[in-house]
């Protein structure tokens, strides 16, 4: 019997009261995207969840995948929509349980606003007898190798056996839309991921030092992008070169300022992109003492430059915390090869560790800050990464 129906259960709008509808719409329309060229026929809205029809040429596991990626969700069931009948329940938990083998099993039921004549646990009973009868499978509430799910809610009833945990948060969209600074690395992609898990619409901005660089830290980002866009479906990557001005600033200014003036040319030419793009805030992948230009000192002279927040995800974590969300988001793997990051061009041997804003003002006075702005984002390319269609 093969899967029909996705049956997607959301994470924390349920906590939102009056706002529920707005993020419940916001997450509809994440999965319509999402689910573009998989076959789907008809999404439902209703009772707490989602409901996700298909034709006998639809691309249910591909759906399943996509759907459960996408931020805002805790979990998809896939399997079959039925009429509310205990012997078609049964029938076709039995079906479903049987599609791959197993050893014990427990039947779990869910009843939402449904007029059902039977309880949950007369399902569980009912419908594990049935099964074990059939089967002669042992049953374990606690540790067993399958589960029979049961839903019914409203006049509806979906049976599903396969269910894939998503990633829970807030769905991309519901506050507001942020500009993350990407690097080809670990740190910055962590962050993206995890602040569009808290509802922001991310868009990302890498910083490159071509012509003396070469290609490889775009070819990075544009692969990270990627990977990010399967979490929130349509992802703008802004790639602005960075060389020119960096020259400018070895010109005027001494060596061991060069990485914090960089980093304070990059804030400013964020926040007039974010300006035009309607950002909210700025994103960096930061986290507090890691490298020299990460101390709290260095950290407050670098914002002083602009006004828009900046917001860094990760201030608190260790290496090994990021490295294990790189791992498990799929950004590790693309982030630890080899690349020309544009921040370690003409780098100093001793970078400051705790520069002053007035410090920083000072060098940047033989500066025209507003001309390298312009000139950077005048040579600036934007791309638009978006799902595959199958």
């Amino acid at each position: 019997m093969q899967p029909n129906t996705i049956v997607l259960h959301h994470h924390e709008i349920g906590l939102k009261g009056r706002n529920r509808d707005f993020f419940e719409r916001v997450l509809l329309r994440n999965l319509q995207r999402a689910l573009d060229g998989t076959g789907h026929q008809k999404i439902r809205r209703g009772f707490g969840r989602l409901t996700i029809e298909f034709g006998h040429d639809g691309l249910v596991d591909v759906a399943a995948e996509r759907a459960a990626r996408l931020h805002g969700v805790a979990y998809v069931g896939v399997g079959r929509r039925i009429q509310p009948d205990m012997d078609q329940i049964a029938s076709t938990g039995l079906a479903l349980l049987q599609a791959a083998p197993f050893g014990s099993f427990q039947v779990r039921a869910r009843r939402t606003h449904s007029a059902f004549s039977h309880n949950s646990q007369e399902i569980h009973e009912v419908v594990g007898r049935y099964i074990q009868d059939a089967t002669g499978a042992p049953v374990d509430l606690s540790h067993a190798d399958a589960t029979v799910w049961v839903e019914l809610y409203g006049g509806d009833c979906v049976v599903y056996r396969q269910r894939v945990e998503g990633n829970g948060g807030l769905p991309s969209g519901v506050s507001g839309r942020m500009m993350c600074l990407l690097s080809g690395g670990i740190d910055s992609p962590v962050a993206a991921w995890r602040t569009a898990r808290r509802g922001a619409y991310v868009e990302l901005l890498h910083f490159h030092g071509q012509p003396y660089t070469d290609h490889s830290s775009v070819q990075q980002c544009v692969e990270l992008a990627e990977v990010l866009n399967r979490y929130h479906v349509e992802t703008f990557l802004h790639l602005v070169p960075l060389g020119d001005a960096q020259r400018e600033i070895v010109t005027h200014a001494a060596s061991e300022l060069r990485t914090v003036l960089y980093r304070r040319l990059m804030l400013r030419i964020a926040e007039e992109l974010g300006r035009r793009r309607s950002s909210k805030a700025l994103i960096l992948g930061d986290a507090l003492g890691q490298v020299a230009s990460q101390t709290i000192e260095n950290i407050t002279a670098v914002d002083a430059a602009v006004s828009m927040h900046v917001l860094r995800p990760l201030v608190g974590m260790t290496k090994q915390e990021i490295m294990s969300d790189a791992q498990r988001i799929g950004t590790y793997e693309i982030s630890t090869r080899k690349y020309q990051d544009c921040c370690v061009l003409f780098e100093p041997r001793s970078p400051i560790i705790r520069a002053s804003t007035e410090e920083l003002d000072e060098a940047e006075s033989g500066l025209d800050v507003d001309e390298l702005v312009g000139k950077s984002l005048a040579g600036i390319e934007t791309r638009v990464v978006t799902l595959p269609v199958h």
